[in-house]
């Protein structure tokens, strides 16, 4: 006899309370919607520039071996990233792009009764990975200057504290949390807290005396650094991402991550962009020029703007952002706002340009 009860799957009972994270708008749905036939994407914190031309080789010839199954331990990978970082392979943890690291890290150290940290306007995933773990989510605020609170942040760690995130520089807000900060909030977090320190924007820094945070990473078994090829390496479509810290450490995230996560067509791709680091210094210098550039379109058009690291600026408009943004998507230039903020990315040249100069007929 047919059971006919239950007509639906069993889902569990908190899944609506889960956000969801929604990408910036795909540049073909724009085209669609608005009958456009040229786009600026500035939304996504992408790289303008496609690959390195020796990585579309690389993945053009990995494809062909498409019918085998990655190396699930991306050995050749991480045996690249432990020498361009001088240390093990045990230290490093290759995934799917640093997001299913950070999903893998909420799950391993989640769970009811347990609560994480993170600022309140920082990178939307900490929130959706904490409910999604099963915790409790406490956001506290970043300081007048849209900075990482350093004080708030240690002062929001409660007993049932396992895991505080911080972005490094920061995302939406572009600001970057000094080296001497980083040291106090690992000094005075408890150590079974574990500290990731989200260092996505990393090579687009270019603050005087600023030093990663791997080296708290390898010294503590409590500290991991999150890093990603989706940035500055212009490979966001291949989804390669990367941790560091302590063997110990790094061995507990891998057991939650799935085996062959990673295709042989991305490992190809990032091995071969890591061996370029003349063409990633070129690519850092080519941002700062187009960070400067937008910062002062926008001082020109009087429009405030938040010092940034990164490879996008935060502005401020007098005007509502929700209509400035659409009104600039309605012109083929496709921003991310964020309440009463827009975050538009560093693109090209002629796409900075373009951008400044449809926000100045619109201001």
């Amino acid at each position: 006899m047919r059971y006919t009860g239950i007509t639906v799957p069993t889902f569990r009972t908190d899944i609506e309370s889960i956000g969801v994270y929604i990408p910036g708008k795909p540049i073909e749905d724009v085209m669609r919607e608005y009958g456009l036939t040229d786009i600026a994407k500035l939304a996504s914190n992408e790289c303008p520039e496609e690959p390195f031309a020796a990585v579309q080789e690389a993945v053009a010839a990995a494809a062909a071996e498409s019918h085998r199954y990655p190396d699930t331990m991306a050995h050749d990978l991480s045996g690249a990233l432990a020498d361009h970082h001088s240390i093990d392979r045990d230290n490093i943890l290759v995934g799917p792009g640093s997001s299913p690291i950070l999903m893998s890290t909420a799950h391993a150290v989640g769970g009811p009764g347990t609560s994480a940290v993170f600022a309140q306007r920082s990178f939307l995933l900490y929130s959706i990975i904490t409910t999604m773990s099963r915790a409790e989510a406490i956001a506290v605020p970043l300081d007048e200057d849209l900075r990482h609170d350093a004080d708030s942040l240690i002062a929001g760690v409660r007993s049932d504290t396992t895991v505080l995130y911080i972005c490094n520089p920061n995302n939406p807000t572009g600001t970057y949390l000094a080296p001497e900060e980083i040291d106090r909030i690992v000094a005075n977090v408890p150590e079974r807290v574990l500290i990731v320190v989200d260092e996505a924007y990393e090579e687009y820094v270019t603050a005087s005396g600023h030093r990663s945070a791997l080296p708290h990473a390898l010294e503590h078994e409590n500290v991991v650094v999150m890093r990603t090829f989706s940035k500055i390496y212009g490979i966001a479509g291949l989804r390669v991402g990367y941790a560091l810290g302590r063997a110990e450490t790094i061995m507990q995230l891998r057991r939650l991550q799935a085996p062959f996560a990673i295709s042989n067509v991305s490992l190809a791709g990032a091995r071969e962009a890591l061996r370029h680091q003349d063409l990633v210094a070129e690519r850092a210098k080519t941002n700062a020029r187009g960070r400067d550039q937008l910062a002062a379109g926008c001082a020109e058009l009087g429009i405030k703007h938040v010092p940034s690291e990164t490879n996008f600026v935060l502005l401020e408009p007098e005007v509502d952002a929700g209509e400035l943004t659409e009104s600039l998507l309605q012109r083929g230039v496709i921003v991310r706002q964020f309440g009463d903020f827009i975050r538009v990315t560093v693109g090209t040249e002629p796409e900075n340009v373009r951008f400044l100069e449809t926000l100045g007929e619109l201001i």
